[in-house]
């Protein structure tokens, strides 16, 4: 596996040039998530208005899918137009159960303490480029692959992820405006990840 900063870099040059497809997607994922999600929550006020909000957030499950398998594709260079990041809707049933199990383990380890929450959201990290790479598999066995590919590379991983904290706290000052930004250099630099994950596996 490589350094952090290598992983960015790379990152950076599958950007170089794509940069508005990049941040073209992030906005679609963020206005279909956010304000729909949020205008819906508005108009159905009070407790239905709340349950409106999190029927949403569970029917958001395959694009938040497909927005991350965007980058894997762009990276890829293969086909990066922007109704590929509805494609998690053409397998509904399999990527929403996975999306589903992997937020509800990681909901119940920060439950209970912070630190098992964090560690199972990286055990799973690698499960929705699994789900991409393998057709045929299961949403449960999806999450074991991710699983055993993570043995030995969740303290890495976490330290990668950790190395944005300036971006995250750039998007902050910037009344989240950043978050264009960061979405699409974070995204990759996973995707890269990945990628080495994948290799050293196969």
């Amino acid at each position: 596996m490589g350094k952090n900063q290598s992983y960015k870099n790379r990152a950076l040059a599958s950007l170089e040039g794509k940069w508005s497809n990049g941040i073209i997607a992030t906005i679609i994922f963020l206005l279909i998530t956010g304000c729909v999600g949020q205008g819906a929550t508005t108009v159905f006020d009070g407790v239905t208005g709340y349950g409106i909000s999190g029927f949403w957030t569970l029917l958001c499950l395959p694009l938040g899918w497909g927005f991350t398998i965007f980058f894997l594709r762009l990276i890829r260079n293969e086909d990066i137009a922007y109704e590929r990041l509805f494609d998690g809707y053409k397998d509904f049933i399999r990527i929403f159960l996975a999306g589903f199990l992997v937020n509800i383990c990681i909901a119940i380890g920060f439950i209970l303490l912070i630190v098992p929450g964090v560690i199972l959201l990286l055990m799973f990290s690698q499960t929705e480029y699994i789900l991409k790479d393998n057709k045929e598999m299961s949403a449960v066995d999806a999450m074991k692959k991710s699983a055993e590919m993570m043995q030995g590379h969740k303290m890495e991983l976490f330290w990668l992820l950790l190395s944005f904290i300036g971006w995250f706290i750039l998007a902050i000052l910037t009344f989240g405006f950043g978050v264009i930004f960061l979405e699409p250099y974070l995204e990759t630099t996973m995707s890269h990840y990945y990628e080495d994950l994948k290799a050293e596996n196969a």
